[in-house]
């Protein structure tokens, strides 16, 4: 495992996101259910094999009730990212201090701890009222030890251009992956380097979509807990087409492109899902940090272009990535 600094704290550069791990309960539908059992046992394997960097929200169903029960005893041996913001995946983003008060709470009850290592505004609208007021509640508990950084997942990319205008984020998480180039517009990865922020790459695999598994698949179904389900078909199938051009460029698996490629561009971590250990261990082996050449980085760019102008211009194609 490679691990990069944040502050003081030496992380991993894969960290583990727990939406899958959180079962079914409060309408967590994420890739089905998971028993408590098989969620510990994901989570022991990923810290045996390195990994102490972890993300979650309050909204995964009993993901933080799951990392405090396996990880309480050893707490200062791991580094957990929250997100405050999201009620529900049916709600509106709510970043009253009122809120956000009440879910740091719950997290810390959750987790079984007095400190929270990385608080998230989760997905933000730029033009939300509550902003400014938040961020200076969140700085104030930083301050007080309570909170040691602060972080923003984003919606999409660009709104970083206003964010960064209201605060100085610790970290910044937002989509990236080799069909999904945004970061890259409007110099924002740049702009995030030059504040000092760390990026958390999410959607690596784009919820599984970049997987030997899906592209090689005749038919496209899923389980009826799986939140997929809900996606637009023509989507997914323009997804699958434009992976499976991807995977035509070398004699790798696709997932090994997805992890090489965003290893190509020192992005700090790269945040990845799993349901069982088997998914981790394909993400973490060694030659998925040796970057790629240029000559494929560029044919990537070019399949991505071709991609982009069927996918980000036209809103019937639009879906909301939580």
């Amino acid at each position: 495992m490679k691990y990069f600094t944040l502050g003081k704290h030496k992380l991993s550069k894969y960290c583990l996101g727990t939406w899958s791990l959180g079962g079914d309960k409060k309408n967590n539908f994420s890739y089905g259910n998971l028993s408590a059992l098989k969620a510990e046992k994901v989570l022991k394997y990923a810290y045996r094999n390195g990994i102490n960097f972890f993300d979650t929200a309050n909204v995964y169903g009993d993901a933080e009730i799951r990392l405090g029960n396996c990880f309480s005893k050893i707490r200062k041996k791991i580094f957990i990212a929250n997100k405050v913001g999201c009620t529900s995946f049916e709600k509106k983003i709510d970043l009253s201090v009122k809120n956000v008060n009440k879910q740091i709470s719950n997290s810390l009850k959750n987790l079984k701890t007095n400190y929270l290592d990385l608080v998230q505004l989760y997905n933000p609208n730029t033009s939300d009222k509550n902003l400014r007021a938040c961020l200076s509640f969140l700085n104030k508990k930083k301050e007080a030890g309570e909170i040691r950084y602060i972080g923003v997942s984003l919606r999409e990319p660009k709104d970083y251009l206003l964010l960064r205008k209201l605060y100085r984020f610790d970290t910044v998480q937002c989509n990236f992956n080799v069909l999904d180039h945004r970061v890259f517009e409007k110099n924002i990865l740049k702009l995030i380097r030059k504040d000092k922020s760390k990026l958390l790459a999410r959607t690596v695999l784009n919820f599984g979509i970049f997987t030997e598994e899906f592209i090689s698949k005749k038919e496209i179904n899923f389980n009826k807990n799986d939140h997929r389900r809900k996606w637009n078909l023509k989507q997914i199938k323009l997804w699958k087409k434009y992976a499976n051009q991807i995977k035509d460029l070398s004699n790798r698996k696709i997932e090994n492109t997805c992890y090489k490629f965003c290893n190509s561009f020192n992005i700090s971590s790269i945040i990845i899902g799993a349901t069982n250990k088997e998914h981790i261990a394909t993400a973490i082996i060694s030659k998925n940090f040796i970057k790629l050449k240029n000559k494929e980085i560029l044919k990537i760019k070019k399949i991505y272009n071709n991609f982009s102008s069927n996918y980000f211009t036209k809103p019937k194609f639009k879906i909301k990535l939580n």
